[in-house]
């Protein structure tokens, strides 16, 4: 292997997509989106919520027929993680099609209708509208809905009533299941009263040890994965196929290079170039990720794999279309088999593809909780990209030149 040919392919490979324009107009993209999820989305709490991607509905409306103490009180206290999802309006202010309300898509609503007698309420209808198919989708909006009325009634009761015989008052906290337990109360005093017994009841909440999905460390993830693959098989598979039909491949293949000279030029150019691209978005979203050497050992076995794999579509696709195409079918086909595995609950499958390691060990490294079972699909990943880097090395001293 002689150092002057293998930097004169590297500078060949370099000059090839400093003319490719489409190619940094898409690295450039990719930039500003890093950009974007590091600057305007600063906690995952926001990300969540502004996005409705965790969720059916990301947005609630609260629709009320007259501004009584009962709307006034949830007014005042809306909690400050849902100030920026809840909406109060007046039903004769919604947007209605023929007299029916007309609901965006994402968002679900509560309305509320009181009826009065005597100018006091007598009665309180609230009709829930959820996404079809999805009860629970309003399920947070509910619970801060049922327990501030609670709270709001119980406050009436004291101004009509003598306080001490409505009972001690439930602590109304995130943890604290009062409905719950207020309903098991009233069954346990009527099984009493019938002559039975039920036993007490107690609730106790505790945290996991592991942590919730970290929105924005997905998405991250999401975006250092597709730089990968859009430069180790997207970009390898086509450039090389237009080689092969502009004849550059062939003018190699009879210029003082070794065929092993020109492999080792591609294998280490697009790897490189990808994990430079890819640490770049990294160390946009969280740089002390740069520091990280399962970090840099996740993104190298991720690099070999889809360097095995786009080699392997450019040594099997005639043209360029065909190269094109045929990363986009992969790419399709092993999303769908990892799909229908997960849903369906099929074993070993989907470990023997570098697509379901890659994204658990990168999402690891850039959320910074990286488990002894991740060092095990790491090395899997490793495992696979050898295998993809042979297969494609034997593809092409076989046929890459045809």
């Amino acid at each position: 292997m002689r150092v002057h040919i293998i930097r004169a392919l590297l500078n060949k490979e370099f000059a090839r997509h400093l003319a490719n324009r489409g190619g940094i107009a898409f690295i450039l993209l990719l930039l500003a989106s890093a950009v974007l999820l590091s600057v305007f989305a600063p906690d995952e709490a926001a990300a969540a919520g502004g996005s409705g991607v965790g969720g059916g509905v990301h947005h609630c409306f609260i629709d009320f027929d007259r501004a009584t103490p009962l709307v006034k009180h949830l007014q005042a206290n809306v909690p400050k993680e849902l100030q920026e999802r809840i909406q109060f309006r007046e039903l004769g202010n919604a947007d209605a099609i023929e007299g029916l309300i007309v609901y965006p898509v994402g968002t679900g609503a509560l309305q509320v209708r009181q009826i009065l007698e005597d100018g006091k309420p007598a009665a309180l209808q609230v009709y829930v509208w959820h996404p079809e198919g999805d009860p629970t989708a309003l399920a947070p909006f509910e619970a801060w809905f049922w327990r501030e009325s609670r709270r709001a009634f119980r406050a009436e009761a004291e101004k009509q009533a003598d306080k001490s015989k409505l009972g001690p008052e439930p602590t109304f906290d995130p943890g604290n299941d009062w409905a719950v337990l207020e309903a098991h109360r009233e069954f346990s005093r009527r099984v009493t009263e019938a002559g039975g017994r039920v036993p007490r009841l107690e609730i106790d909440r505790k945290g996991l040890g592991g942590k919730t999905l970290d929105f924005r460390s997905t998405i991250a993830t999401a975006i250092v994965l597709f730089a990968l693959y859009f430069t180790c098989v997207y970009l390898l598979s086509t450039l090389n196929c237009e080689e092969r039909e502009r004849g550059v491949l062939l003018a190699q293949a009879l210029s003082p290079a070794s065929p092993f000279e020109i492999l080792f030029a591609k294998f280490l150019f697009y790897p490189v170039m990808g994990m430079l691209l890819s640490a770049i978005l990294a160390g946009i979203y969280r740089p002390a990720v740069l520091g990280s050497l399962f970090f840099w050992l996740s993104l190298t076995a991720m690099a070999g794999g889809f360097l095995g794999i786009g080699m392997t579509v450019a040594t099997l696709a005639k043209t360029q279309r065909a190269a094109f195409l045929g990363s986009m079918c992969y790419l399709m086909s092993v999303s769908m088999v990892l799909l229908i595995c997960s849903t369906n609950g099929v074993p070993i499958i989907p470990h023997l593809t570098v697509e379901y390691h890659g994204p658990r060990i990168l999402h690891a490294a850039l959320s910074g909780d990286v488990y002894p079972y991740h060092w095990l699909h790491l090395i899997g990943a490793i495992a696979l990209a050898c295998g993809w880097l042979f297969a494609a090395g034997w593809l092409f001293r076989r046929r890459g030149w045809q």
